[in-house]
């Protein structure tokens, strides 16, 4: 209660809640002014030179202090997902198109979207998208289809890498239409390719679905990765190539991931080369700063009358 809330105040010796406030609010301006300050010092800061001895005798003295290094991977992949074969294509298409009649014979956009639609996130809403601007992130030829039809207008039937979709009801996908077996298949191709040596371009420009990324080059916590990558990667040294592995797919088709392990770091103490470069960059600013704040000072002088 604001009863409770005032007494708390009072007992850490904080004062009303209007004293309290003020106090913040100066705290903050007080921050955002250092801040602006260093930010100018740095700016005129000279840079200084920093050796490996001075790096060293850094990492030395707060080694102790240092936050224990987590268990970091670094990975490439490769992502296979589902094609159609031609006549499950055919098949999805034709739905489509008896879906598309169904609309323009005065159908209910709302409940077809409902009973029809095979996009989950979307489905319960009636195909609802909400609002979207150009390059927002929808495929090209779904946007390009989008932002060409008038208000009221219902496109005719689009084909994109997602399947088939009639604008303002959503996607029409069958769950036939993708072939999740030859996906599998397409994916121990390439782990097997890409062990015998087959470059990670030509694998990737051939197999690798453009939706989706092809790696984190940064080190990435273990801990912080998908289940699915987790249970891939137990044991996986540097150049390991994993065998494909299923990841859940929010469209609803499952894809399969093919990975190879660039760097792989397990947790523990951080040694100097870890963080040399960065010992020294702070070392560098440390001193450039401490340098001009002591040319202020000595050109820093009070007058005194008597």
């Amino acid at each position: 209660s604001d009863d409770e809330y005032r007494n708390e105040l009072k007992k850490a010796g904080l004062g009303s809640p209007e004293e309290y406030r003020k106090s913040l609010i100066e705290q903050y301006r007080r921050q955002n002014l250092q801040q602006k300050a260093f930010a100018e010092l740095r700016k005129k800061a000279k840079p200084v030179n920093v050796t490996d001895e001075d790096v060293t005798a850094a990492f030395e003295r707060s080694r102790a202090d240092l936050q224990k290094r987590p268990a970091t991977v670094t990975f490439r992949q490769i992502i296979v997902a589902p094609h159609a074969s031609a006549a499950a294509k055919a098949k999805a298409k034709a739905r489509a198109d008896s879906l598309l009649t169904e609309i323009r014979k005065g159908g209910d956009f709302e409940q077809i979207a409902k009973r029809e639609s095979m996009d989950p996130g979307t489905k319960q809403l009636g195909g609802d998208l909400g609002w979207n601007r150009r390059g927002s992130g929808l495929v090209p030829e779904f946007e390009a289809m989008m932002f060409a039809l008038r208000p009221g207008e219902v496109s005719p039937v689009i084909e994109t890498t997602f399947g088939y979709h009639i604008i303002r009801v959503d996607r029409v996908q069958s769950a036939e239409a993708a072939d999740v077996a030859a996906a599998k298949v397409e994916a121990d191709t390439v782990a097997a390719q890409w062990r015998r040596g087959v470059p990670y371009d030509s694998l990737v420009a051939k197999h690798h679905d453009p939706t989706e990324e092809k790696g984190v080059l940064q080190p990435f916590p273990r801990d912080s990765l998908p289940p699915s990558y987790l249970a891939a990667l137990p044991g996986a040294k540097a150049g390991d190539i994993t065998n494909p592995f299923q990841l859940a797919n929010p469209r609803g088709q499952p894809k399969y991931a093919v990975l190879q392990v660039v760097t792989a770091t397990d947790a523990g103490e951080y040694n100097q080369n870890e963080i040399r470069e960065q010992i020294r960059t702070q070392l560098a600013e440390e001193r450039s700063i401490r340098q001009l704040l002591d040319d202020m000072r000595k050109r820093t002088y009070v007058a005194i009358r008597m």
